[in-house]
């Protein structure tokens, strides 16, 4: 069965034909945008104007009023012309008009550029020594009282009310004088005069982050008030990261946040802010304009206008329980004031693993399997023997090769924008793709359509949210017979005396005989092309809201969102032969689809007080929130061929079966509230309080109380502390806060009685039937706790060019829900949850920027962050018993997921080493030799120690962008220090055993080799050298050169000959570059749970290298 056979399905069609639409639509109005702004260009918009008598200033102004021609006049030419017009028309053309408005004057025009109209007087052209234009800022808005001035001499002019100009150049030769143009606020500009008369400029806002409006909970706060733990992520920097996921794009951009993922396309990632919250879920709550969600993948980054990451309960607990690991606030890009914008932004690539490992060919492989053989008394296998007639010469298979492709990735994003006073829109459609770099192996394709709008009708403001996201997955497979295995560990411990293909076997693929390679070997690419495990995600996301002023400063806002998730998981395994121990023969089939939803209800009230300097905003609200969930999965056995992806396809009715059928409904019922005070923009004081309830704990413990509060002093507005001039801001804050956690408790009714309704039971030889509990669970269950406190100093330097921030936390974590084992003897099958353990985090955060003045063509901007965590288990419950995970022991006293094996101290070179140490069963010369430390003379489980922390003791981020004139440059690094990791891969390849080996393995132990680390192979392994031990742990240390770009943008001048584009940039991207690591692994940044086995990587995905071109055009 080949994997990509073409079927229809009606219901993709459907939703295809549906996309194609939408699409057209979005390409009709491109079409129409682009035809408009072109037919502008050339003077073609038609002009209604109605007016008599009017003089003639101000009948231009009209003109421009109902048109989109501006004029371009000197103030005492028109002075001298200014004769009363008089005109009526409709759908004139611009040269109509201007013969009516100019007649009896002496004035003729020309037209310019984007529609400009350039008024001089009969038989005169404009000054050879004169330069005229028009100043805007970023959103094509006029600027006035904006300085033009010529670089080094005293000759200005400043801009009119309509941002026109007129600087007159005393020598009349304007060629290469550089004038300069600024104003309070915004980025100076210097433009060298090349001949051209007419020289129109935008100006960007100065870059001062004291000034800016961050979002936080319900609301937004100036960023010099700020006193809770909030850092705003450069989205200049995050978007340069290729990702379908905004989580990802977090990664080294915040200080405090860890973000852990792999290379399986579409996948989602780990997050830990400020270290472990949980023993379950560590993942934040995403606030995607207003709506919360914990699975934020399904939007494209290039929509975010906005991104924040609350870290401590100060400022997050507004939000409650649903915040206890962090909020990441995200607004979306709404329209602004003017005319239609469109921009595009594309970029497609290719992507390679940048690493394979070092594997044994053929006869390296063979040569270890011999030894481990011989080594253990038996003959060896007839494929590896050369004396033997079946021994394999003509297959040698390098899988990682074979197995490895490049992939594909590619991004389309088509965004429309426009408003005016009172309603703004905004409209986008994205496209991803992604193949991964394994042949047949994991895909990910998304479509998406989001649109917004904003308004504002007297009292009144309103707006609406609707985003539609279909995410189409192709999964990674593994024969259902044998659970779920890693392609990864399969893939490179193939042996290579397997071939590829193999006709004579059913499927075509080869695999492994028992007899003659007597080797447990599965065929990944095989498995890859046979099976099929597909994904198909459909979301629709839509919220609105209203505010109404009811009085002055006094606001009510009434906001419903619509969260729902249709998913359907489709899994088949074919009839086929791959080798011992991989045959398959019956064919199988799953089908599980359900949906999932959050409906959510929230009103506030809120109300600003201004008494001379105190300051005051008051926040209260309720909301009603539904959380819903059903799904049904059905099996069926035995399909025929031709294979149809149907539970029809099966006619015997015991051959198919559906099961897992459940429908889970959650309620939350909070109360919130919050009030900023400030004296004089000196002393602030935030207070957040939030009252949840939940149908998921019993009556007794169902709400809980979660405030927050955190001050702050800006000293640097203290008139009695005189500080120096280039200190902008010098802030300290701090900030303690509660939160609680049921995220652990996955029943809707946890407290509630589970019975079996079947357990009969024999009296005076009569079946009587009886119902009997099957489970468990502790009535007592609470609200997992924890309290934060931090205390931070910001402080700006030479107006904000240098700014440093940092803090330094503590979070205690109390009564976290951890499984505790109950005798049998009580009769349920279950393991209950209880508040039982308890830990604490603590850490430092750093952050710097650096900006240099924008005075001249160059200039450039670095950042670096990094943080610190350390992590202590208080508490365990049920007598403080440890937890052990995969190479982890969590006890009190220690960290979670602490790595916890065997120490070695070398290999025996002879038989009176081996009765010289603690006797350590099967062991012989050439075998492993385990420190016996607790020195009681046996080694066992016992000796096991404490070998290393999975926490990194150091994470960062550096970040750094430059441009010139038109060319831009940005590299970005991230990494960590201090941390390690239980290498399973590599493990795996040292075994010694009839799988494929690491060429490390080559360097065995014989009797003439003793000066090695190497053990002696033997099949059966009685030494267990393979065991979990320190052999196989590793630095988990790295620097990455996770992202490299170099843009042009086509310079403005040249643009705007064209009446159409209004900017396009063209860049070549590089991402995972280059790695600085000592680990033998494919990636030392791999996915793992965040917890208990966070230090294990057993076949993590590895994220690939990323080359691409991309785009960017706006119209």
């Amino acid at each position: 069965m080949k994997k990509n056979a073409h079927r229809i399905n009606p219901l993709r069609l459907n939703q295809f034909l549906k996309v194609l639409l939408m699409f057209k639509f979005i390409c009709i109005l491109v079409l129409a945008s682009s035809l408009q702004a072109f037919s502008k260009g050339y003077g073609q918009t038609r002009i209604n104007v109605n007016f008599q008598n009017m003089p003639l200033k101000k009948a231009l102004k009209e003109i421009e009023k109902k048109s989109d021609y501006r004029f371009l006049y000197n103030d005492d030419m028109l002075l001298k012309n200014d004769m009363p017009a008089s005109l009526n028309t409709k759908d004139a053309s611009l040269e109509e008009v201007m013969k009516i408005v100019l007649n009896n004057t002496n004035l003729s025009y020309t037209l310019g550029d984007n529609n400009l109209v350039i008024l001089t007087e009969k038989g005169k052209a404009m000054a050879p020594g004169t330069v005229s234009g028009k100043v805007t800022d970023e959103a094509d808005l006029p600027m006035p009282g904006v300085t033009v001035r010529i670089k080094g001499a005293n000759v200005s002019a400043q801009t009119d009310l309509q941002g026109r100009y007129t600087l007159n150049i005393p020598d009349n030769n304007t060629g290469g004088v550089v004038l300069v143009f600024s104003f309070v606020g915004y980025v100076s500009q210097e433009i060298t005069v090349t001949g051209n008369s007419l020289i129109n400029v935008q100006l960007k806002a100065a870059s001062n982050s004291l000034n800016e409006v961050i979002v936080v909970g319900y609301g937004t706060q100036k960023k010099e008030n700020l006193t809770g733990s909030v850092t705003v992520v450069n989205l200049k920097d995050a978007n340069k990261r290729v990702t379908p996921d905004v989580a990802r794009a977090l990664q080294g951009q915040v200080a405090g946040v860890q973000v852990n993922g792999s290379g399986v396309p579409g996948e989602g990632v780990s997050i830990r802010i400020r270290g472990v919250s949980s023993l379950n879920s560590n993942n934040p709550l995403f606030i995607i304009d207003g709506v919360p969600t914990f699975e934020p993948f399904d939007f494209p980054n290039t929509d975010i206008e906005s991104l924040q990451v609350i870290k401590d309960a100060s400022a997050g607990a507004i939000y409650g329980f649903r915040g206890a690991n962090g909020v990441v606030i995200i607004t979306t890009k709404r329209g602004k004031n003017g005319p239609m914008k469109i921009n595009y932004n594309g970029y497609a690539g290719f992507q390679k693993n940048p690493k394979t490992l070092s594997v044994t060919d053929r006869v390296g492989y063979q040569k270890i399997v011999n030894a481990a053989e011989t080594n253990a008394g038996l003959s060896l296998a007839p494929g590896n023997d050369p004396s033997s007639s079946k021994f394999i010469s003509n297959v040698n298979t390098d899988w990682q090769k074979s197995g490895f492709r490049t992939g594909y990735t590619q991004s389309h994003d088509l965004g429309l924008s426009g408003g005016n006073d009172n309603m703004s829109y905004n409209v986008a459609f994205d496209y991803f793709n992604q193949t991964g770099t394994t042949v047949s192996g994991p895909s990910y394709t998304r479509y998406n359509l989001s649109g917004n709008i904003q308004g504002k009708k007297g009292i009144v403001s309103f707006g609406t949210k609707f985003a539609y996201t279909e995410g189409d997955y192709n999964n990674l497979a593994y024969p259902h017979l044998h659970g779920t295995g890693n392609q990864i560990v399969d893939l490179v411990t193939a042996i290579p005396t397997m071939p590829i293909y193999d006709p004579n076997r059913v499927g075509g693929y080869g695999g492994v005989d028992q007899n003659t390679q007597r080797a447990i070997s599965l065929n990944i690419i095989g498995v890859n092309n046979l099976l099929n495990s597909t994904g198909q995600r459909n979301r629709m996301m839509a919220s609105a809201w209203m505010e109404v002023d009811i009085l002055k400063n006094l606001k009510y806002r009434i906001s419903g969102s619509y969260d729902r998730n249709d998913f359907r998981n489709t899994y088949f395994d074919p009839i086929y032969d791959l080798g011992w121990f991989y045959p398959n023969t019956t064919a199988y089939y799953s089908d599980a689809r359900g949906n999932y939803y959050t409906q959510l209800i929230e009103n506030t009230l809120s109300y600003k007080l201004n008494v001379k300097k105190h300051n005051f905003e008051i926040l209260a609200g309720t909301a009603y929130q539904k959380n819903a969930t059903s799904n049904l999965t059905g099996v069926a056995l035995n399909l025929p061929q031709p294979y149809l992806f149907s539970l029809d396809n099966v006619s015997n009715p015991a051959n198919k079966t559906a099961y897992s059928n459940s429908f889970i409904t959650k309620f939350y019922s909070p109360i919130f509230a919050r009030i900023n005070y400030n004296y004089d923009d000196r002393y602030l004081l935030t207070f957040n309080y939030r009252r949840d309830g939940s149908s998921q704990l019993t009556q007794q413990h169902r709400y809980g109380n979660f405030p927050g509060a955190s001050i702050g002093w800006n000293i640097n507005k203290e008139k009695f502390i005189h500080l120096p001039e280039a200190i902008t801001q010098l802030k300290l804050k701090a900030g303690y806060g509660i939160l609680g956690n049921i995220n652990a408790l996955s029943n809707p009714y946890p407290y509630q009685t589970i019975v079996n309704g079947n357990a009969s039971y024999v009296f005076g030889n009569t079946l009587a039937t009886g119902t009997t509990q099957t489970q468990v669970f502790d009535q007592t269950n609470k609200w997992e706790g924890k309290k934060t406190t931090n205390i931070g100093l910001d402080l700006s330097l030479f107006h904000d060019q240098l700014a440093f921030s940092s803090e330094y936390y503590i979070n205690k974590i109390t009564g976290v829900l951890l499984g505790v084992p109950i005798p049998p003897s009580v009769g349920a099958i279950n393991t209950p949850l209880v508040n039982a353990a308890s830990f604490t985090n603590k850490g430092i955060e750093f952050t710097v920027t650096y900006r240099s003045r924008d005075t001249g063509p160059f200039n450039y901007t670095i950042s670096a962050n990094a943080s610190t965590v350390k992590n202590k288990v208080t508490s365990l419950g049920n007598g403080g018993n440890p937890i052990y995970g995969a190479y982890s022991k969590t006890a009190v006293g220690g960290e979670v997921g602490e790595l916890y094996a065997f120490k070695t101290e070398g290999i025996f070179k002879n038989a009176a080493e081996v009765a010289a140490h603690a006797t350590q069963t099967g062991a012989a010369p050439g075998d492993v030799k385990f420190v016996d430390t607790d020195h009681n003379g046996i080694i066992n489980d016992d000796d096991r120690v404490y070998l290393g922390s999975a926490i990194p003791k150091l994470y960062y981020g550096f970040n750094f962008s430059a441009n010139y004139k038109n060319i831009d440059a940005s590299i970005f690094i991230q990494g960590n220090y201090g941390s390690k990791i239980a290498n399973g891969v590599y493990q795996a390849l040292m075994t010694g055993q009839y799988g494929n080996q690491s060429t490390d393995e080559l360097n065995y132990w014989t009797p003439s080799n003793t000066n090695t680390n190497v053990p002696r192979p033997i099949i059966g392994d009685p030494n267990a050298n393979g065991r979990n031990s320190d052999r196989f742990i590793q630095s988990a240390s790295y620097a990455r050169l996770q992202t490299a770009q170099l843009g042009y943008t086509l310079p403005a001048a040249l643009l705007n000959r064209t009446h159409i584009f209004r900017s396009v940039r063209v860049y070549l991207s590089g991402q995972n570059l280059y790695t600085i690591t000592k680990y033998k692994g494919y990636d030392p940044d791999f996915i793992n749970d965040g917890t208990i086995n966070r230090g294990f990587d057993y076949g993590s995905f590895p994220n690939p290298r990323t080359l691409l071109v991309g785009l960017q055009i706006g119209l």
